[in-house]
């Protein structure tokens, strides 16, 4: 499974011969040309928020194809009719072909401190997850994970606090374009909470294999 990292929490996936493309959102079309993300065989989307989404990227990147566009009912709202389907908690599906489990997870709090809108993260194949804007999950593990570091209610103890949760050994960090974080500095003193785990930190662009 081949990781490439793009602005804020968006990437893509490459399993099974397919690309699979995550929260392409306001930050990503703001550096990089829809042609820079094709071809994609699937996109999907974990929650409404700007940098999460962008419907004018979307159009472009869909160019009259018929790519499946999987979202939570809340996302489906905004997204109209680019969205395909719409997916609930716990709920099996395909995308393209690779098999996909939808887990709803609490988004961070907003920064007044109200809850945040409808989260739904994606494990793909039973490899890796990706969880949209939520840190809290319990009764759930998997070795490989997109971890958001930053964020109005983030704070590297609930970083690792969510990656001893899900008891992950590889985390490429994600959401940390706007409110600011350093990844390097979260994997340094991982070495002393969460000894054990491997952050793979890429730049917007660079992939890694899992």
């Amino acid at each position: 499974m081949k990781i490439t990292k793009y602005p804020q929490s968006c990437l893509i996936i490459e399993h099974a011969g397919k690309r699979l493309c995550i929260d392409p959102g306001g930050l990503v079309a703001a550096k990089f040309k829809p042609q820079d993300l094709l071809p994609l065989d699937a996109i999907l989307y974990t929650h409404e928020h700007q940098d999460h989404i962008d419907p004018d990227l979307l159009a472009a990147l869909l160019q009259d194809k018929k790519i499946p566009v999987f979202a939570n009912e809340s996302t489906k709202k905004l997204l109209g009719d680019m969205v395909t389907d719409v997916v609930s908690d716990g709920q099996a599906f395909d995308a393209a072909g690779v098999k996909i489990v939808a887990k709803e997870l609490p988004h961070c709090l907003m920064p007044e401190g109200s809850a945040g809108p409808q989260n739904t993260g994606y494990v793909i194949d039973g490899a890796f997850f990706h969880p949209g804007d939520g840190i809290e999950l319990k009764d759930f593990q998997i070795d490989a994970a997109a971890v958001p570091i930053a964020g109005p209610d983030i704070s590297p103890k609930d970083v690792y606090q969510f990656i001893k949760d899900i008891q992950c050994k590889t985390v490429i960090p994600i959401h940390y374009h706007f409110f600011l974080e350093s990844p390097e500095i979260l994997a340094e003193f991982a070495a002393m909470v969460v000894p054990g785990v491997k952050f793979v930190i890429l730049g917007d662009g660079e992939a890694t294999d899992i």
